[in-house]
């Protein structure tokens, strides 16, 4: 769990971009920015100015406006007050099989904060003149790819499984436990038999659970969410040989968290009562081929906004390239712009220990991040649209063996205004 000066800050915190676009909107509708009555009111009102006892305006983002169509009063603290958190499950999805797909449509109701998937199943091996391996990050990986859309357009999360449960480890710091059943528990030779399959991920619609920020208004007619995932093949999560079989089956369990939408008096009528929406969260992740050792650039997505962390994983096509086989690691822009170097790797690496209590790792897999808000999120974080040439770079000795079709796996997680 977080630190009591950690909850502090991000309870605290307005996001800074944020804040400055607010006080630009009540500029443009004819107030003196300079007034502190009106810098007091652009804080209040990062939207803009109420009008008649309401505000409007559209998102950030074309596809999807985060304010109510009726009249409303953005009001973080007397929505806490006022809101009921609702658990609701969605609609149950039957496993298909491999290569398959699941498509949710998420329901309308109050404030989205997260969504919960739960996987509970059956997997039968037979291997009667063959073998079968599980290859690293199962049974996170059965899920390729994981969307959170919106009136189905661009995905505000897209990643898979392995990092949504990445995440997890280093927002709380590596906990111990897990509700997990998967067939062999770690990577590696799986006897014949049948295993029961059990396991979840979190899709972080908000960027925690405490603030807030970034959660999406879903109770809007003119909103259509969905969660899309896409399943692995195969061959992505097991390696068989000779006449040897892998048979999943199951089904998937959605459950969203949201908030209830509450009311106020403004005069003689009611509005609704939100909390600051001025702000999503984006989880988005990559990769980048790479054939030989040296210097591997992976181009960063500048997006608008703040950057919140990196993270990356070194996949040598069924095992992986850990950090500390690494020369370097480095986070650039601007060309010759090196704000983070990390030679040895072990500095990062010891980060990374001291921050979660333990190197990030899933079934296999080491991720590595270089965190910029788990010191002091209002000081460090980065705004990757003003930055050129914004790349992370590690270096690879040529004592490591790249094998054909590895690849650089890369995570960008962000804040980025939503009105």
């Amino acid at each position: 769990m977080r630190s009591a000066t950690e909850d502090t800050i991000l309870r605290e915190r307005i996001p800074a971009l944020a804040r400055h676009r607010g006080a630009h909107r009540w500029a443009k509708a004819g107030f003196n920015p300079q007034d502190p009555a009106v810098r007091r009111m652009a804080r209040e009102h990062p939207a803009g100015p109420p009008a008649a006892g309401g505000a409007t305006g559209a998102g950030g983002v074309s596809f999807l406006s985060n304010l109510p169509p009726d009249r409303f009063q953005m009001n973080p603290a007397l929505f806490e007050q006022s809101t009921e958190r609702q658990d609701i499950p969605q609609a149950t999805q039957v496993f298909n099989g491999f290569g398959s797909n699941f498509s949710v449509r998420l329901q309308n109701v109050g404030v989205l904060a997260m969504i919960r998937c739960v996987f509970s199943g059956s997997l039968v091996i037979t291997t009667a003149t063959g073998t079968c391996t599980v290859l690293p990050g199962w049974p996170y990986s059965l899920l390729k790819r994981v969307a959170f859309n919106a009136n189905g357009q661009t995905s505000l999360i897209q990643c898979n499984g392995v990092t949504l449960r990445a995440r997890r480890q280093r927002l709380f710091r590596n906990p111990a436990g897990e509700i997990i059943e998967a067939a062999g528990g770690a990577p590696g030779v799986l006897a014949a038999g049948t295993y029961p399959i059990q396991f979840a991920v979190d899709i972080p619609v908000s960027h925690d659970m405490f603030t807030g920020i970034g959660w999406v208004l879903a109770q809007n007619p003119s909103t259509y969410l969905s969660l899309d995932i896409a399943c692995a093949n195969q061959a992505d999560v097991f390696s068989l040989t000779g006449s040897a079989t892998a048979v999943l089956t199951g089904s998937l369990f959605p459950t969203i968290t949201t908030f209830a939408v509450g009311q106020a008096q403004a005069g003689a009528s009611a509005v609704t009562v939100i909390p600051d929406l001025t702000v999503f969260h984006g989880l988005l992740d990559n990769q980048f081929a790479f054939q030989a050792a040296g210097i591997i650039q992976a181009p960063l997505i500048r997006t608008a906004g703040q950057l919140v962390n990196y993270a990356f994983n070194l996949n040598n096509s069924g095992s992986e390239i850990a950090p500390l086989a690494l020369t370097e690691i480095d986070f650039r822009y601007g060309g010759n712009r090196q704000p983070r170097a990390y030679n040895p790797p072990s500095m990062l690496v010891e980060k990374n220990q001291q921050d979660y209590s333990g190197v990030v790792q899933i079934k296999g897999l080491t991720y590595t991040y270089l965190d910029f808000e788990v010191d002091n999120p209002v000081r460090d974080l980065f705004l990757p649209e003003a930055l050129v040439e914004l790349q992370a770079q590690v270096i690879i000795p040529t004592s490591v063996t790249v094998n054909a079709g590895a690849f650089l796996k890369y995570v960008e997680e962000t804040l980025y205004p939503a009105t």
